[in-house]
């Protein structure tokens, strides 16, 4: 059989090999015909399978986010009113399967259309509810499915959290045609370190055949070569053996060979990132983007939003520094309010456009930092001026609260920036080089062209101008961290270090070879 290659986006990083195994709940199969009383009683069976799942979980000492989710979708199934629409349904002589997916379906669409981000993405977990409801009646209140050993890869519409945690299957891998990077099963599927790719239409004949999930690339190879097969699973068992020695290494300080204190910080996006990212030794967090929650929306996020949406990253946070950036969008995320805005227009010229919404973030920022160590970052700085702007802005939010304003840094992301780099390391807290973004405008490539890879900040102009980023941070007592892919990739860490930068903040999964390429490092004199 010739392989078949599929490509999509990637939700969670890696490589797995596995059978395929394709979830359809509640979408096809026979009809089930049950009565008012045993739609009550399957959802109730599947809330108390999660608890059971949950409990289990935290018993062996597992009380992340998976754990956090699985909880919450538990109170879905609870839910009166779903149960009651359901419920109701079937009293009105509607089929039982065919109520419990229109309930659930009419509940998720009302919650994917709320405007508060965090409510709007337990959509796809209601949809789910109702699958698992649909497969319990079919089963007719059945024993669950022995557990299978054989590693599998899922496949589905669209996976939920709950399937990768499935106590029944090896689970390696997954690929959902719906869904995204920061749905709640790609938040799972990275906590557990479960490759995970999205927009993916697999064809239900390919049920039971082996495949090589490589989520690095974004594909999906379905009966592969037996050459591609052995070297996936040569791939994926040294990439896990170099996992768990690096994870033993954590409690070792990340100080090169001669001596050098290095801090490492995390790149986050949500709390599983935050989550991730402390439990591989990060200090805190050295970038918070706030505007992937908002990429679908439709207008200015409101305080509210932005209060909802920043809630669990710095709740994760308490205690640890984190630096949440205010909105970047530009050209390559830009979502549908700004269509049509000139591509010259992106992240803090969009925002001083629009002080009020730059306002509400502040003020966002300000009421959900309890208990974290509060830096904000502005992005795409090119003058003193943008930033006393922006100073003023925050300073004002902080006075109506009470509270001193947070520190306030500037990113160094374009050309300009670096030619007034000394005023803006007088005039700034601290500043962050955002390498991808500083790389693309120095070399001329735009953000998504491959050729714009990490190591392009060797680049002798690309490299000349982090040093005299470096250097304006010193010569005014100013922390300075790079914050882009460079800082996430081990080859580059002794050049970065070499520059005088002593502050790199990466991914959670880079972490430990990150800290493992710190220590490896010997310094020359005066670097």
């Amino acid at each position: 059989m010739r392989p078949e290659v599929y490509c999509g986006t990637a939700g969670a990083p890696g490589i797995a090999v596995g059978k395929l195994r394709h979830l359809a709940y509640g979408t096809n199969g026979e009809s089930a015909t049950a009565t008012p009383d045993q739609v009550g009683a399957a959802f109730g069976a599947i809330a108390a399978r999660l608890r059971r799942d949950v409990q289990s979980m935290r018993a062996r000492g597992e009380n992340g986010t998976p754990a956090d989710i699985l909880e919450a979708t538990a109170l879905i199934a609870d839910d009166p009113d779903l149960r009651s629409a359901a419920i109701g349904e079937v009293e009105n002589g509607t089929p039982a399967d065919r109520a419990v997916l229109d309930a659930a379906e009419r509940y998720a669409n009302v919650l994917a259309a709320l405007s508060d981000p965090t409510l709007a993405a337990r959509s796809a977990d209601v949809r789910q509810i109702g699958r698992r409801v649909v497969d319990q009646l079919r089963m007719g209140g059945g024993p669950a499915p022995v557990p299978d050993d054989e590693p599998v890869i899922l496949v589905a519409e669209e996976l939920g959290a709950d399937d990768l945690l499935d106590p029944s299957a090896t689970v390696v891998g997954g690929v959902s045609r719906l869904g995204g990077p920061n749905a709640h099963v790609a938040i799972v599927a990275r906590a557990l370190g479960v490759p995970l790719l999205f927009g993916v239409n697999v064809p239900t004949s390919s049920a039971g055949r082996e495949a090589v999930l490589d989520a690095v690339v974004a594909t999906l190879t379905v009966s592969p070569t037996a050459q591609r097969l052995e070297a996936a699973r040569r791939s994926a068992m040294v990439a896990r053996r170099r996992r768990e020695e690096l994870a033993a290494l954590r409690g070792q300080p990340a100080v090169t060979l001669d001596g050098t204190p290095v801090t490492l910080l995390v790149n986050v996006s949500t709390a599983a990132d935050a989550v991730a990212g402390l439990a591989a030794g990060a200090q805190g967090s050295g970038l918070i983007r706030t505007e992937v929650a908002f990429l679908n929306t439709r207008h200015w996020p409101t305080r509210a939003e932005h209060a909802a949406a920043l809630r669990p990253v710095l709740a994760a946070l308490a205690g640890h520094r984190a630096t949440v950036r205010t909105l970047d969008f530009a050209p390559d995320k830009l979502p549908p309010f700004l269509w049509g805005t000139s591509s010259r227009h992106r992240g803090l010229e969009l925002m001083l456009d629009n002080p009020h919404a730059l306002a509400d973030q502040f003020a966002a920022i300000l009421d959900e930092a309890d208990g974290a160590q509060l830096r904000v970052m502005i992005p795409m700085v090119v003058s003193v001026a943008q930033l006393a702007r922006c100073r003023e802005l925050l300073g004002a939010a902080a006075a109506e609260r009470g509270v001193p304003a947070p520190p306030l840094g500037a990113m160094i992301e374009l050309p300009e920036a670096v030619e007034s780099v000394d005023e803006l390391a007088a005039a700034a807290d601290f500043l962050s080089i955002g390498s991808n973004d500083l790389t693309a405008a120095l070399l001329g490539l735009d953000r998504r062209d491959p050729a714009l890879t990490p190591g392009r900040i060797a680049e002798p102009v690309v490299l000349a101008a982090v040093t005299a980023v470096v250097r304006a941070g010193r010569r005014h007592d100013r922390d300075v961290s790079v914050c882009g892919d460079a800082a996430g990739d081990p080859a580059l860490v002794p050049l970065l270090l070499s520059t005088g930068c002593r502050t790199l903040s990466a991914a959670p999964t880079a972490l430990d070879e990150v800290r493992a390429a710190v220590r490896d490092t010997t310094l020359e004199p005066g670097e």
